[in-house]
């Protein structure tokens, strides 16, 4: 019993630091992702704290699935390089003694992991695609961004402004070059300039103190003209703009009464995500049997290879049903099962 506590506060230890590594190892991915597309102007700057949150909520079962695989390999590895295994052997226990407290570890774990899929990941998947819909229906005046070449919602414009003032509409500098139909390009400078809006709440852009240059494509005539105030409308967006709406946004109650293809395939991966990991959990036992006087590399290897081929199969068989291919009875559970059935192979083996 004394073993058992043990090991089970060991795992639950190393659980947090490896939960931690990973959470930030995603975190630093998301954020290098999501600074690129507000560098590249497709996010604004204020968005990309909300989207990271809501993407690494959106990943938690997966990373909750590794750290359990990781935990139990990583602290019976130790045990077994440590000699602590043979302590546990001698005393009468079996590698299938060890079942019991990895179980205890692994239920609250697959709970987690259960709610992250069929809770938590769908209401994430919701939140983003609010976000994309708001920046879709905004309109250029909600577009434009200091520092930055912004193309209008028509396409006809690009927009880069320089130092804005948001307490009193004014902005910096202006360079606006646009085209019409006819292929005939103009290009705007002026040197501060502002928003404002007329009585029917059309965005308006004033420019003051600057110049036009009107070019035609093909020739090599150019027309410039200076003016002190220039004002053109602002293309407004389509209003009511909506995505349609993802499986993988969809809660999982109501994916229940769909039949059609991609919503079982959705279901078979929220449902096999907790199955997925007890299996991994278990055979991670046997995987963890070392040789203190050879390497630990083809143990980790092995490891490494199985969750890569197991993750693998799992998306390809959520994929199959998604495509209409297998039903949702030969999805979920034959993968966990199969996993499950090496790992008490490999135990009996390992105990002969």
């Amino acid at each position: 019993m004394l073993f058992q506590k043990s090991l089970l506060r060991e795992l639950r230890s190393t659980s947090g630091g490896v939960l931690a590594v990973l959470l930030t190892t995603l975190v630093t991915m998301i954020l290098i992702r999501a600074l690129g597309r507000a560098a590249s102007g497709r996010v604004d700057g204020e968005l990309v704290l909300p989207l990271i949150v809501f993407n690494t909520l959106n990943l938690m079962s997966t990373v909750l699935m590794l750290t359990v695989y990781i935990s139990v390999l990583m602290v019976l590895s130790r045990w077994w390089r440590d000699s602590e295994m043979v302590i546990w052997l001698s005393s009468g226990k079996s590698l299938a003694d060890l079942l019991a407290p990895v179980w205890r570890f692994l239920w609250p774990m697959m709970i987690l992991v259960a709610m992250m899929s069929m809770i938590v990941a769908p209401w994430s998947k919701q939140q983003i695609s609010a976000f994309e819909d708001e920046i879709q229906s905004r309109g250029d005046a909600q577009r434009v961004s200091p520092g930055q070449f912004r193309e209008s919602y028509s396409g006809q414009r690009v927009f880069f402004l320089e130092n804005p003032d948001d307490e009193n509409g004014r902005i910096g500098t202006v360079f606006i070059r646009s085209a019409d139909r006819n292929g005939q390009q103009s290009v705007l400078v002026s040197s501060t300039g502002r928003f404002e809006k007329d009585a029917d709440g059309q965005q308006w852009v004033v420019l003051e103190r600057g110049y036009r240059t009107d070019l035609m494509p093909g020739h090599f005539e150019s027309r410039t003209t200076s003016f002190d105030v220039y004002r053109f409308r602002v293309d407004q967006s389509t209003p009511g703009v909506k995505s349609q709406e993802s499986t993988r946004a969809t809660p999982t109650l109501s994916l229940m009464g769909r039949a059609e293809p991609t919503a079982q395939g959705e279901i078979a991966l929220r449902v096999g995500l907790p199955l997925l990991t007890l299996a991994l959990g278990v055979l991670a036992i046997p995987l963890a049997v070392t040789n203190t006087r050879a390497g630990r590399a083809v143990n980790l290897i092995l490891a490494l290879l199985i969750y890569l081929i197991a993750s693998n199969l799992f998306s390809a068989t959520t994929a199959t049903v998604s495509q209409g291919k297998w039903s949702l009875m030969m999805a979920w559970w034959p993968l966990p099962t199969a996993l499950l059935s090496i790992a008490g192979g490999m135990i009996w083996w390992r105990m002969r």
